[in-house]
């Protein structure tokens, strides 16, 4: 049984879990200290009782100003202060119908289909596939038949062959999701898919762990052909669409030379 995040579940989480997620993982991850309850209450100037309903979600979510007091008291990252911020905050009101798919029109079609022989493809917040083209249905294999990209992941056996980084590239697409759900709470499409994901135990692990991340960890995307049985490096961006109302993401993976890449590291 896997749950939607929650200000009080995170907030616990913070609290009580000593490691700082990387990504990749690192053998020597950053650490900070497990807190006692009494000492994260006297340090955001509030009673243990208080901070005890907090945590138990059967209090109201604090103001912004209590949010930025239990942030520096838990030593939480600029991110993870941003996602407490996030369940906090009051359920945004949806900027289109959730119950609908956003619509991909002719004009969204020939826009990605034109970027070939590059990858290129519409998802939404909850990583559902609404059009790719070509190439990109080509190299994630089946993941049009699956229809959603954490599905993929963890539904298809050659997801694992494609992905030269599977853990990583499955972890950092989970801990997106996350951060999503945060902003979007009450979508009903966060609703459905989790649903369908908690059937995949490796997905239920990466899920527990809490994980945020809004965006990628580096530019590159390291994939497998296997038609032709190469590896390629593709320059990966996921980017929001302009129009708000859309709530659409567009995913672009232009191909690069592995040499491109060392000489952008250095």
């Amino acid at each position: 049984m896997i749950t939607p995040p929650s200000f009080g579940d995170y907030l616990r989480h913070l609290r009580t879990v000593g490691s700082v997620a990387t990504f990749p993982a690192s053998p020597e991850p950053s650490r900070r200290p497990k807190l006692s309850r009494t000492k994260v209450a006297a340090d955001a100037g509030i009673s243990e009782g208080y901070l005890t309903k907090l945590e138990q979600g059967v209090a109201d979510n604090p103001s912004s100003e209590l949010v930025d007091r239990l942030a520096l008291a838990l030593h939480a990252t600029d991110l993870e202060h941003q996602h407490l911020r996030d369940l906090a905050a009051p359920p945004p009101a949806p900027a289109h119908d959730p119950d609908q798919r956003t619509t991909i029109t002719p004009e969204h079609r020939e826009f990605v289909d034109n970027v070939h022989p590059h990858l290129s493809g519409y998802v939404d917040e909850a990583w559902n596939v609404l059009y790719a083209n070509a190439e990109y249905a080509r190299i994630f294999r089946r993941i049009l038949d699956h229809g959603n990209v954490l599905v993929w992941f963890f539904a298809e056996r050659q997801s694992r062959k494609v992905m030269v980084e599977w853990e990583t590239e499955a972890r950092l697409t989970v801990a997106w999701l996350r951060s999503h759900m945060a902003r979007r709470r009450g979508n009903p499409l966060f609703t459905s898919i989790l649903q369908e994901l908690a059937g995949y135990p490796d997905f239920v692990q990466m899920w527990e762990r809490r994980e945020i991340l809004m965006g990628r960890h580096t530019p590159y995307m390291k994939v497998r052909d296997l038609d032709r049985g190469e590896e390629l490096t593709l320059r990966a961006q996921v980017f929001p669409t302009p129009d708000p109302q859309e709530a659409l993401q567009v995913y672009l993976g232009v191909r690069v030379a592995s040499s491109d890449c060392a000489d952008s590291s250095r």
